[in-house]
């Protein structure tokens, strides 16, 4: 049997584990699970989570292992270790590597870089886990789940907006991911995993210190940003406040629904924003969440806010004149990608046009799939001619031209080259008018 065939075979085996999983945790609200364990180093979901961690790229951690280096050394080399470690219970999380992330808003976030051997643990520990608790997560909760996305939440958003809403709460957590309390999470996992070697394991993800200058830092509260399995700890976390929004009926008599995707949240408002920010500020304090006041606001559909990366905002349409709820990429979005493509595409670097063109359509392909189903049009054109000039001064540069380049290099040429065209379908130019990339 080939590599595919077996990997094919193994996926599917995983997927109707998880399905059984889901389906008696929503079945059975009540239920506890007690043999959890022996199904994370099991040979098929480690296989699994290391080609996720391998798709998913990063960084090496502390122990400066990186994915290449792993795969050189044989990658089933280091599965039968894992196997032979989480068997005999003596497996070892490592410290993650803190690394300060710029925001584009300004200031750092702190990002913790787990070894990939760590990394593949977790993500073996997700997907067992996950299916447990998805079967009690609220639908008002789109981020890092599987078959639920951005776009989702997007078009839901708007579809809401639409129910005679005025206008938003943007909330804002403070730290919120340092700030979660392990004792709090823990009991919240305990619920529903009564297996003590995987609570054991848990424990360990949450307790593994943070490597910075030189020292270990212990953790004592929070999750480190950047594990494969810290989404599902936020979501575990967060969705107690998801239903207690609901079970107390807050849609109903405060007038505002709320939507999430992992910390980031908003309430929608029928009514007074005041009450219902009131009301989901005691239910964070009770989680031992603070509210950022300086960052969470009150904004009207005609003002327009940003959620996610999409800017929502009501207008009248030029050609029915009616009110209509529109979604735009937010212009941070929009600066981010060109910060982005700015970073990774000088004029004076030392590559071939086909590696400079590489670089970019990949980039490129996921930003606009994010927002192809908004109204996108006019940032799309924006993002295209960037991505021209840049395009055209490398190869300027690159032929020791001077000048800007646009009679030698028109746009037509630029795609006949092969660089990216976003538009409603790709055009298509004539080869015979390219140069060679060489």
């Amino acid at each position: 049997m080939s590599n595919c065939q077996q990997a094919r075979n193994g996926r599917t085996k995983i997927q109707q584990f998880q399905r059984a999983l889901y389906c008696k945790s929503k079945q059975e609200k009540e239920i506890r699970f007690y043999s959890l364990y022996d199904k994370v180093y099991r040979g098929d979901i480690l296989w699994e989570a290391w080609r996720q961690v391998k798709a998913n790229k990063g960084a090496p951690g502390i122990d400066g292992k990186s994915i290449k280096e792993i795969i050189a050394q044989g990658e089933e080399k280091m599965i039968h270790k894992l196997q032979k470690q989480l068997s005999e219970q003596s497996y070892q999380f490592s410290p993650v590597r803190l690394v300060e992330i710029p925001k584009s808003q300004g200031g750092t976030r702190p990002l913790g870089i787990a070894t990939v051997e760590d990394r593949v643990v977790q993500t073996a520990m997700k997907i067992v886990m996950e299916p447990i608790f998805e079967a009690d997560f609220h639908k008002c909760s789109y981020g890092y789940r599987p078959k639920r996305d951005a776009k989702q939440a997007s078009l839901a958003i708007r579809e809401d907006l639409y129910q005679k809403a005025w206008g938003v709460v943007e909330i804002d957590f403070k730290s919120y991911f340092t700030s979660i309390p392990h004792d709090k999470l823990l009991k919240l996992i305990s619920r529903r995993i009564a297996d003590g070697s995987m609570m054991k394991l848990i424990r360990q993800t949450l307790k593994v210190g943070i490597a910075h200058q030189g020292k270990i830092i212990p953790t004592e509260i929070g999750v480190p940003q950047g594990s494969p399995i810290s989404p599902l700890y936020s979501n575990i976390y967060l969705n107690v406040i998801d239903q207690e929004w609901h079970e107390k009926e807050c849609p109903e008599k405060i007038g505002a629904t709320l939507h999430r995707y992992c910390d980031d949240a908003i309430l929608i408002c029928r009514k007074g924003a005041n009450p219902a920010l009131d009301a989901f500020a005691k239910m964070a304090k009770k989680m031992e969440l603070t509210i950022n006041q300086e960052k969470t606001r009150i904004t009207k559909l005609t003002d327009g806010f940003n959620f996610i990366g999409f800017n929502f905002v009501k207008r009248k349409s030029p050609k029915s004149g009616k009110n209509t709820i529109y979604i735009f990429p937010a212009k941070r979005a929009q600066q981010n990608i060109r910060n982005r493509l700015k970073y990774l595409t000088a004029r004076r670097a030392p590559i071939k046009p086909k590696e400079f063109i590489e670089t970019v359509k990949p980039i490129v392909l996921g930003w606009v799939n994010y927002f192809r189903h908004t109204n996108a049009n006019e940032a799309f054109r924006r993002l295209q001619r960037f991505i021209n000039i840049r395009f055209r001064r490398y190869l300027t540069h690159r032929s020791k031209d001077r000048g800007f380049g646009w009679k030698k290099y028109p746009n037509s040429k630029l795609y006949a080259m092969g660089m990216i065209y976003i538009g409603s379908g790709m055009i298509e130019y004539q080869r015979k008018h390219a140069q060679g990339l060489r």
